[in-house]
């Protein structure tokens, strides 16, 4: 029995039918997204990005810097993302780099659910973050309304950080966790593992039941420089502990695989 499942929620069982998962690797994981740069509050450039990934072997790389309403983290306007997704495709085009990029935004979930990006610009990325950076105080219906409602737009992706708890410093803000996979599910949104060490959102506790009813999971380091990238790692072991395979896992895909799958959606 791996040493990650002794937890005492029924492995021990599963065990006895010899039906244990085949769980995760951090050998699977093939690329990774939800990363930042210099563009917004990252520490380095988007080159220095891609460069570090294609050192640690992934074949993709997704960036999704702020957007504008996240003003702490020097979030990006309109008019500053599309500067930063020519660049994207001038890179990609240059053949430069193994790694390809994929162009995205962590775009704020703002108070009464609206998204911080219009839909005619969300369309416009490979793919769309959505996240909640502010009023972390509302009560837990509203806070789970908010979230549902950016979740049932179009050209969103995937949640980032689900209740955006900073171990050891922050709670996570009072939503219906059950509520909100419901409705990732029924939507076809991904909800991350965010693998920065202080967040491990959403908690291991959640996925064993979340991925039985069909939530798909996306392994992210949330990284903010090029070492942060390598935290994957780390959200794969949390993933271990979740119960969950790599077929549960869309960063395990091939990076064709994975650009259909973000053309489809």
């Amino acid at each position: 029995m791996p040493p990650e499942l002794r937890e005492g929620r029924g492995e021990i069982e599963v065990a006895e039918t010899g039906k244990l998962p085949c769980l995760i690797e951090a050998k699977d994981i093939c690329g990774v997204f939800h990363n930042h740069t210099t563009a917004s509050d990252g520490h380095n450039t988007l080159e220095e990005m891609v460069s570090a990934a294609q050192s640690l072997g992934l074949d993709y790389l997704g960036i999704a810097d702020h957007s504008k309403a996240s003003f702490q983290a020097r979030g990006l306007t309109e008019e500053q993302l599309f500067v930063q997704l020519a660049e994207i495709e001038r890179l990609n085009t240059s053949k430069k780099y193994r790694t390809h990029l994929f162009a995205g935004t962590e775009c704020d979930i703002l108070p009464d659910g609206r998204l911080d990006f219009a839909e005619d610009v969300r369309k416009q990325l490979d793919y769309v973050v959505v996240a909640i950076h502010s009023s972390f105080q509302q009560p837990r219906e509203q806070m789970t309304a908010r979230i549902i409602r950016a979740l049932e737009q179009p050209y969103v992706t995937m949640l980032a950080h689900l209740t955006g708890r900073i171990l050891l410093k922050r709670e996570g803000y009072a939503i219906d966790v059950d509520k909100i996979i419901d409705v990732a599910i029924a939507n076809d949104i991904i909800i991350e593992l965010n693998a920065n060490p202080w967040r491990l959102d959403m908690d291991w506790r959640f996925w064993r039941k979340a991925a039985e009813r069909g939530l798909l999971c996306s392994i992210n380091p949330d990284a903010h420089s090029t070492s942060g990238l390598a935290a994957y790692r780390l959200g794969v072991n949390a993933a271990r502990k979740g119960w969950l395979t790599k077929e549960q896992v869309l960063n395990t895909r091939s990076l064709a695989d994975v650009g259909c799958y973000l053309g489809k959606n």
